[in-house]
């Protein structure tokens, strides 16, 4: 197969980019599309009635499992997330509480016998300031 660079003079064929994946059917002379970077490939007729039916068969074999790998993989994506977060969740749950007022200063010691609990005696002069301030 002979190459020729982009912008260059061809007769009438079939060329092939293999860099683009791209056929170009020339039906007249004429240049090639691109730039000299661009290399083209002219293509028997003869391969084309070979590569055709071929290039066919495995669209038709593959588009199916193409679908089923999509859909696949959009529920595996989605399983995932799911799974993340129930883990956050989780973790919100069994993690303790935090509260640093209730460290080990509110302990008290056990005692022997049931002790009474012992009067507070600011609650009882706020309510006789109370008392005495209605009577007034």
């Amino acid at each position: 197969m002979k190459t020729y660079r982009g912008h260059e003079l061809v007769e009438p064929g079939i060329y092939f980019n293999a860099r683009q994946l791209n056929f170009k059917s020339m039906d007249d002379d004429g240049r090639l599309p691109g730039g000299e970077v661009d290399v083209w490939r002219r293509v028997p007729a003869l391969a084309l009635l070979v590569v055709g039916p071929l290039m066919g068969l495995a669209y038709a074999i593959f588009l199916p499992l193409i679908g089923f790998a999509m859909v696949g993989g959009a529920l595996l994506r989605k399983a995932g997330e799911l799974a993340v977060e129930a883990g956050h969740a989780t973790g919100r749950v069994l993690r303790p509480a935090w509260q640093p007022a209730r460290a080990f200063f509110s302990r008290r010691r056990k005692t022997r016998g049931k002790a009474a609990p012992a009067k507070e005696g600011w609650l009882d002069d706020v309510k006789k300031r109370l008392h005495d301030e209605r009577d007034k």
